[in-house]
């Protein structure tokens, strides 16, 4: 393995290419494929007679560009809708969200005391399996070219409430883990009403801030123009984060508030090949992070848990979609895009660990996301032959009802 930076860089990106390639051939989703060579090549490579494969070191240039491309990914998803739209959402998304986020949650810990025996470490795994990835997802949604479906707006406004659940989430299980499995109310509750009040604050007054914003990014310099606007995603970042916010969600919602400005075709123009660039290089770091050598004790409940998040996933999913009022296609798609777990299971189970908890947790983890990147673009890919699936089965169903009478 090199030390060398722009070596270490290089052959990291030759093998992103690889597996960009190898994807293309196939017709697949790089998800999972940049994930794999990650592993293959990184840190915690295999051996082959003696001869160890690992090339890549997981450097702090290679995780910096993984943050950068988790940035503009969702940067850019917010910049395929409006803060506008995502507020006129209203009723319907808050009953949805909240349906899905909360029955998801409820599985999980349910999956977790059946496994462990434990609240702490049930806890964990309803973070684990509940929160959707993202990153993932919006990789899918824009392979697919569904970004300018109506049911996207929905799936944007999961990922949202996803995320403020993460937010409050992790706050709590901080709490937790540190006070032994006993809760101080005092001390999180006044955090959980600052990031709710933030996040609901930008979704209301984010045309008015858009607004204000217009005059100011009115440069005819290219240069200038996607300077100020990447200075204003990692001072979003840092906004955010300084209230417990996930980056992330900072770079979705600017992305809200910009397009609602006359600016934001020419700002996807801009940033969309470094969303490109670095978003393969964040699915590779991932895999990077990934041994597979712990995967032996976690299969069973690897596989246990993939099968719960599907089913699970996809009745959920079918339930907030109509509580939103889309119909049984719309329904369909929302249902079979949303699966993907990703970093954030990891993040979970390191921390869960750090504090005393099941061992088992980071290697199930690591399996688990890496069991539904393969899985997740395939049911997605294909949900409108699940939807005509389900409309020949309610046909058959009717027609002797039909004959009958």
């Amino acid at each position: 393995m090199t030390h060398d930076l722009i070596f270490n860089l290089g052959l990291a990106f030759t093998f992103i290419s690889v597996a960009i390639f190898i994807a293309g051939k196939l017709k697949f989703s790089s998800i999972p494929f940049l994930i794999l060579i990650g592993m293959l090549v990184g840190p915690h490579a295999p051996d082959l007679q003696g001869i160890s494969l690992s090339l890549v070191s997981q450097t702090e240039s290679i995780k910096l560009l993984a943050r950068l491309g988790v940035l503009l990914m969702l940067f850019y998803l917010g910049l395929e809708f409006s803060a506008g739209k995502l507020a006129s959402a209203g009723t319907s998304l808050l009953k949805g969200g909240t349906v899905y986020v909360s029955l998801n949650f409820l599985r999980g810990l349910a999956f977790g005391w059946l496994f462990f025996h434990s609240w702490p470490e049930a806890f964990v795994v309803a973070g684990i399996t509940g929160i959707s990835s993202s990153a993932i997802i919006t990789k899918l949604l824009l392979d697919l070219k569904r970004t300018a479906n109506s049911e996207t707006e929905f799936i944007l406004g999961i990922l949202v409430f996803e995320d403020v659940f993460l937010a409050v989430y992790l706050s709590v299980l901080s709490g937790f883990l540190a006070g032994g499995g006993n809760l101080n109310a005092a001390e999180i509750i006044p955090s959980i009403i600052i990031i709710f009040g933030f996040i609901l604050a930008i979704i209301t007054f984010g045309r008015r801030i858009g607004t204000m914003l217009e005059p100011r990014l009115s440069v005819k310099s290219a240069e200038s123009f996607v300077v100020i606007i990447f200075t204003l995603l990692l001072l979003t970042a840092i906004l955010v984060e300084t209230i417990h916010i996930a980056e992330a969600i900072g770079a979705l919602l600017l992305g809200l508030i910009i397009a609602e400005t006359v600016h934001s075709k020419r700002v996807i123009q801009f940033i969309s090949p470094m969303r490109d660039l670095f978003g393969a290089v964040f699915f590779f770091s991932f895999g990077l992070e990934i041994d597979y050598r712990l995967f032996g004790d976690a299969v069973v409940i690897t596989l246990a848990a993939v099968v719960m998040t599907v089913v699970g996933n996809i009745l959920t999913g079918f339930l907030a979609s109509w509580l939103a009022g889309y119909k049984a296609r719309r329904g369909f798609n929302v249902a079979f895009t949303v699966i993907a777990r990703g970093e954030f299971a990891v993040i979970v189970a390191s921390i869960a660990v750090a504090a005393g908890t099941n061992e088992l947790l980071p290697a199930f983890a690591a399996l688990y996301v890496l069991v539904l990147s393969f899985i997740s673009p395939v049911l997605a890919k294909n949900s409108r032959n699940f939807y005509n699936l389900y409309v020949r089965f309610v046909n058959y169903i009717k027609k002797p009802r039909a004959n009958s009478a």
